[in-house]
């Protein structure tokens, strides 16, 4: 099993993935999740590859893996006006599915945004702290940034590519990256529903 992998039979191979995972892993915890990860620019996705390999690799040979998978912001943006919310598409649709290693079973579940830790080097915040990302959810994955205050030249820039944000499962136990086409994520009522699409 190559370290980026790719589904293509979803179910099975998902399940392969599963049980190739718990005999190879060094890793301590105790369950662990696999995102599924549809990345549709072919340039952003030779980005994410070299990315998945290293933290593929991380989880299958370090013993106390990370939490968090980084996601890169695909392009500039500047920011003009402090304390407004700038939406920023990370250009990605995932689907996190939990694997339980007592029941052997594999379940779709809801994750969080959480902003990286060296957001606290830039001007930047996340507007609402933390995105909770329901399990029925497959648009694409939105970050709400506000600048707290702007440079002398009243902007500032975040580099195309830069990690602003970090995925992670509810219960910070340590993720397995897989790339996957659009409609090998699974069907839900939600969809591509965003912001506030449930209501006020």
């Amino acid at each position: 099993m190559s370290i980026c992998t790719y589904i293509m039979d979803n179910h099975a191979q998902l399940y392969e993935i599963y049980h190739n995972l718990r005999l190879r892993s060094d890793n301590s915890a105790d369950n662990f999740s696999i995102l599924k990860l549809c990345i549709v620019d072919e340039s952003l996705k030779s980005i994410y590859e070299t990315k998945i390999n290293k933290h593929n690799d991380a989880f299958l040979n370090n013993k106390f893996a990370d939490s968090g998978f980084d996601l890169v912001v695909p392009n500039d943006v500047t920011f003009t006006e402090s304390f407004e919310s700038t939406f920023i598409d990370m250009g990605v649709k995932a689907e996190l599915v939990h694997c339980d290693f007592h029941k052997h079973r594999l379940k779709t579940v809801p994750y969080y945004l959480y902003p990286r830790s060296s957001i606290s080097k830039t001007p930047l915040m996340l507007a609402n702290h933390t995105g909770i990302i329901d399990s029925g959810y497959r648009g694409n994955l939105i970050g709400a940034f506000r600048a707290l205050h702007l440079p002398d030249n009243n902007q500032y820039t975040v580099a195309k590519h830069t990690r602003l944000l970090q995925l992670c499962h509810t219960n910070l136990s340590p993720i397995y990256v897989v790339i996957v086409n659009e409609n090998e994520l699974s069907s839900t009522e939600r969809g591509n529903g965003g912001f506030g699409s449930t209501g006020k």
